[in-house]
C-alpha cells in the first residue's frame, strides 16, 4: 500500500541494497537507476545524504549522465535539486513538483507558534470535508481525521506568519514556473493530527477551494518529536497516478520546514501514532 508504516522501512532498505549491488556490476543500467531514484523517494530519503547529494537526487543525476535525453530524469533532478522546472514536460510519469525549505521557521518562531496553539486548544474542532457536489460540509471519518483551529484564532495566531510566507513566494513561484501568477487571497489553516489522524488522497484545488493554485504545509511540533507517521506523500503525475504501484515522494514532517506544491497534485497524509496529549500531535500551518 502507499501508506507504508515505519516498520516496513526495512523492505525499502533491502530493495535499495539489491539495486546498488546490481549497479555495482552494471553502472550504466538506466532502468535500475530510475528504480533506485523512485525507491529513495518512496522511502523518504530526500534528506539522508550519500556523498554530496541526497540519495534520490544522486540516482537521478547518474541516470541523466547515462541518458542525457531522458526528460523525466531531467525533471526529477530539477525538482529535487531546487532548480527551476524545465520547459519540456516528460511524456511519461513525472515527479510531482515541490519546493521544500528546511529552516523556514527558526527555533524562536517555532516555539512561539507552538505555545500560541497549545494555549488555544479549546478553539480546535474536527476538520470538515467540503464536497465537490455542493458547498455542504460533512465530516467523513474515512477521508480525514484532524482538528482545525477556528478562523478568528488562526488570524490572531498567524498574524506574523503571512509576511514570512509572502517573502519567499517569489522564489517558490520561480522554481515552479509560476512567476506570472497574480497572488490574491492566501487562506490559512492551522491543524493538528492526533493519534490515528490522517488525510486520504485528495487534491486541494478540488476540495472546496477550486482556485487554490499553490498549496503549502509548514510543520511544527514538540521536541523531541513526539509522534511517528504523518508523512506527506506527493503522488507522481502521469498514467500511474494514485495507483498502488505508482511512485511518490515521501516528505517527512520536520519541525520548522515548509513545502510548497501545485494545488492540483494528488497527495495524502499517512496515519499518525502518538500519545493521548493534545500537544503530542502533528501540527501544521497550511
Amino acid at each position: 500500500m502507499l501508506t507504508l508504516a515505519p516498520p516496513h522501512a526495512e523492505l525499502f532498505d533491502k530493495a535499495a541494497a539489491a539495486l546498488r549491488r546490481m549497479l555495482a556490476v552494471e553502472p550504466h543500467n538506466a532502468a535500475a537507476l530510475a528504480r533506485l531514484g523512485d525507491l529513495e523517494r518512496r522511502r523518504g530519503d530526500l534528506e539522508r545524504r550519500r556523498g554530496d547529494f541526497p540519495a534520490a537526487l544522486a540516482a537521478y543525476r547518474r541516470l541523466l549522465a547515462v541518458a542525457p535525453d531522458d526528460a523525466a530524469a531531467a525533471w526529477a533532478v530539477a525538482v529535487l535539486g531546487g532548480d527551476r522546472l524545465p520547459e519540456a514536460l516528460p511524456t511519461a510519469d513525472r515527479v510531482a513538483p515541490f519546493v521544500r525549505m528546511a529552516d523556514f521557521l527558526p527555533p524562536a518562531s517555532r516555539d512561539r507558534l507552538l505555545q500560541d496553539v497549545l494555549a488555544a486548544r479549546r478553539r480546535f474542532a474536527p476538520a470538515a470535508i467540503q464536497t465537490r457536489k455542493d458547498a455542504e460540509k460533512v465530516r467523513k471519518s474515512e477521508v480525514r481525521n484532524a482538528l482545525v483551529l477556528d478562523e478568528p484564532t488562526t488570524r490572531d495566531v498567524c498574524s506574523w506568519f503571512l509576511p514570512k510566507l509572502r517573502a519567499v513566494l517569489p522564489e517558490v513561484l520561480r522554481r515552479l514556473r509560476m512567476e506570472d501568477l497574480d497572488v490574491g487571497r492566501i487562506a490559512v489553516e492551522v491543524t493538528v493530527h492526533p493519534h490515528g489522524g490522517f488525510f486520504a488522497a485528495h487534491r486541494d484545488h478540488s476540495t472546496g477551494d477550486r482556485h487554490r493554485v499553490v498549496s503549502c504545509v509548514c510543520f511544527f511540533h514538540r521536541a523531541p518529536k513526539p509522534f511517528t507517521g504523518g508523512d506527506l506523500l506527493l503522488h507522481d503525475i502521469g498514467r500511474a497516478e494514485g495507483s498502488p504501484d505508482g511512485a511518490f515522494s515521501r516528505i517527512e514532517p520536520v519541525c520548522g520546514s515548509i513545502v510548497f506544491f501545485p494545488g492540483d497534485c494528488l497527495h495524502l497524509i499517512t496515519p499518525v501514532a502518538c500519545g493521548a496529549e493534545f500537544g503530542d500531535g502533528r501540527f501544521t500551518v497550511n
